[in-house]
Formats: structure tokens, C-alpha cells, sequence
């Protein structure tokens, strides 16, 4: 095999259903120089075996059976046993679409990440396409310009590690954080790009994003998401002021704190403790969620969304054991009418 340009890393749990169709999307590419780690995460369909087959018929695929360790698990072992040059994640209910590699690596000179669009599917059907806003290079603190062009609301961009490759050199000892099991892929992208100094944007969609009924993620108002995102939103919020710091130029990068850590996690917790009962609303909590608020000094009545008015107005009183009780008379209200 030529030198190994990527080393492509499928995390399998339970994939069967469309496994063979993402692994066949990466054999259909032009460039051919990659090698692909199936990380079987401990499935119990017939995933381990068409993971052994593909590894079987074609020297490019390796295999890796472990035990159950969730997705940021198997992405670690692949990491820890990647070649090439770079690293690329493809999840295996998603494909590669035709010539991604090879538009990826076009004009290419060593970049640390490069950055393309995708295209997300609803049952077959083409949804949504997503990418840069220009293909460019990025370098040094020029990639200011970088987030000015191509933050987007949510982050769309940025938030998952597909239609990108991590240069792995650069990623050192970076990892996926195994503790977290929510935006555990936006904290790694953005971590990676704390540690970057060239990006290159491809303005092309590259991947295939297929959106499923049993993908849309974790029960948002339930506790272990709540506790999930109290562990998120500090190392999130560390790693922002790292890049705000490094990139003071950019308003969209320094606006991230209030739009998304406060207008969109900070602002999710409080909405669940105002319609749903649950033990960790406490004092401890309130205070700790409401010192991730004091961080922002733009945060008034109608900086967020309107329906946060009553929720920014019991923070700007100060009294969290009033918004407790508050909180608590609003969900028992709210259960009773949905009972």
C-alpha cells in the first residue's frame, strides 16, 4: 500500500442494518492511499461479522473487537493505533460521498485540519447541505478570520468531528473525553482547534449524514443529561476562553459564551427545572449554573430567546432559593395538567 494519507476510523455498535452500506461508500473513493480501523464496540448483532469480512477481503481494513465502552471509547482505540498521516471519523449509519478524500485533499500542504461540508439525509431524502463558506487556507492568526466566516448558529459546523481530518501529528494526546456521553464531539473539535495553527476549508459537501428516528440523541430534560451537561460546560467554556484569547479578533468566537453555553445549555437546564420535577434541583446546583450566567456581561432580559425572559429575570433577582421554590411550583403545575 502507498503511504497511508488517512487512517479512518468506524466506530460499529449494533450497525448492521447499514454498516455495509458506509464501509462500501469509503471503498468507492478515488483516492486510495487510507487505511480503515472498524472499532467494533462490543456489538451484539452481526456487525463483528461484517466488520471481519470487509477486514478479510480487502488489506486496508483492520478490525478491533473490544468491549462496550461507548463511542468515544472506540474512537480512542482507533486513534491509538492510526498510521496515517491524518485521521478522519466516519460514523457507521453515515457514508463518505463520492471523491470526499480526494476534494479533501486538494491543494493540501500539511494543514492541521481540514474542514468540509455535509449533506444530512431524512429518511433517503436530502434535508440539509452545510459547508464552508470558501475554500481557503487558514494560518496563524488569520484562522480568526476562519471563525468570523464559518461560525454558525449551533455551531452546525463545528460540533460533530465528521467531514474533517485531524492532522495527527498536531492531536497528540487529545482524546475524546470517555466521561461525557453528550456534545463530547463539539468539545473535542474544538479542542483540537485550540491547538491548531492552519485550517483549510473545503466549500463542498463531503459527507453523508444520515438522520434516523433512533439517532436524535438523549432525552434532553432527563437527570443524566443534566449532569452530563454540568460536566460539559465547564470544559467547554475553558476551552472557548483559550480560543478567545488566541483569537480576540473574532466577534462571532467571543459571542460564543452567551449565544451558546448560556443562551442554549445554561438556558436548556433552566427550562427543564421549570417544567419537570427532579432531585438536582438544588442550591448547590442553582448556584453553580447561575455563576456560569454572572460570566456574562451581556446577558440581560432580551438577550436570549424571548421565552427566557421569566427564567433571566429570577437569575437577575439573585435569590436562588426563591428560584427553587419557584421552579418547584412551576414543574408540580405542569405535571398536573400533563398527567
Amino acid at each position: 500500500m502507498d503511504k497511508c494519507r488517512v487512517s479512518i476510523i468506524v466506530p460499529v455498535y449494533n450497525a448492521e442494518d447499514y454498516l455495509s452500506r458506509c464501509l462500501d461508500s469509503i471503498l468507492e473513493q478515488s483516492l486510495t492511499s487510507y487505511e480503515v480501523l472498524l472499532v467494533d464496540d462490543g456489538s451484539t448483532d452481526s456487525s463483528p461479522l461484517i466488520c471481519d469480512r470487509y477486514s478479510a477481503t480487502d488489506p486496508r481494513f483492520r478490525t478491533i473487537h473490544k468491549s462496550n465502552g461507548g463511542v468515544s471509547s472506540a474512537r480512542n482505540a482507533g486513534i491509538s493505533l492510526a498510521k496515517g498521516e491524518y485521521l478522519m471519523f466516519v460514523d457507521s449509519d453515515d457514508v463518505l460521498l463520492p471523491d470526499a478524500l480526494e476534494m479533501m485533499f486538494e491543494g493540501i500542504s500539511g494543514e492541521d485540519i481540514i474542514i468540509g461540508g455535509y449533506t444530512t439525509f431524512i429518511g433517503g431524502v436530502t434535508a440539509k447541505i452545510v459547508f464552508p463558506k470558501e475554500t481557503r487556507t487558514y494560518r496563524a492568526s488569520g484562522i480568526s478570520e476562519f471563525f468570523s466566516n464559518n461560525l454558525r448558529k449551533n455551531c452546525e459546523m463545528l460540533d460533530a468531528p465528521w467531514a474533517k481530518m485531524f492532522r495527527r501529528k498536531t492531536l497528540g494526546n487529545l482524546r475524546f473525553n470517555e466521561e461525557l456521553s453528550y456534545a463530547e464531539d463539539k468539545l473535542f473539535v474544538f479542542s483540537y482547534l485550540a491547538i491548531s495553527t492552519s485550517v483549510h476549508t473545503c466549500d463542498v459537501p463531503v459527507y453523508g449524514y444520515y438522520l434516523r428516528p433512533g439517532s436524535l440523541g438523549s432525552d434532553i430534560s432527563s437527570d443524566r443529561h443534566l449532569m452530563q451537561l454540568r460536566r460539559f460546560i465547564p470544559a467547554y467554556s475553558k476551552v472557548l476562553d483559550r480560543l478567545v484569547q488566541l483569537y480576540p479578533g473574532s466577534e462571532k468566537l467571543t459571542s460564543l459564551y452567551h449565544k451558546d453555553v448560556v443562551g442554549r445549555y445554561a438556558c436548556r437546564i433552566l427550562n427543564v427545572f421549570m417544567s419537570k420535577r427532579t432531585k438536582l434541583l438544588d442550591q448547590d446546583y442553582i448556584t453553580w449554573l447561575y455563576g456560569i450566567m454572572a460570566r456574562d456581561s451581556s446577558l440581560g432580559l432580551f438577550s436570549v430567546r424571548v421565552g427566557q425572559i421569566f427564567n433571566i429575570m429570577l437569575y437577575k433577582i439573585g435569590r436562588p432559593g426563591l428560584t427553587i421554590k419557584v421552579y418547584r411550583m412551576s414543574s408540580k403545575i405542569r405535571s398536573f395538567f400533563h398527567a
